[in-house]
């Protein structure tokens, strides 16, 4: 078949996951709103932003590999 495989960790991602993780997504958002106008270069978001795909991926994974069985 030449059909074009599809990544099922995107859908999950997608249709499961990200709406579960909605709180580190919008902690994240506020982060770098909040630090949009810092001139140093100082100030990052690197926690949120982890906080929020750490989120993502265990959502994913027993999802995803109950699918690759």
């Amino acid at each position: 078949s030449d059909e074009e495989p599809v990544d099922p960790k995107r859908e999950i991602e997608e249709s499961i996951c990200k709406p579960k993780c909605v709180k580190p997504l919008l902690d994240y958002q506020a982060c770098v709103k909040r630090i949009k106008d810092d001139e140093s270069g100082h100030k990052h978001c690197t926690g949120q932003y982890f906080d929020y795909w750490s989120c993502i991926d265990k959502c994913v994974a027993p999802r995803l590999f109950a699918k690759l069985k």
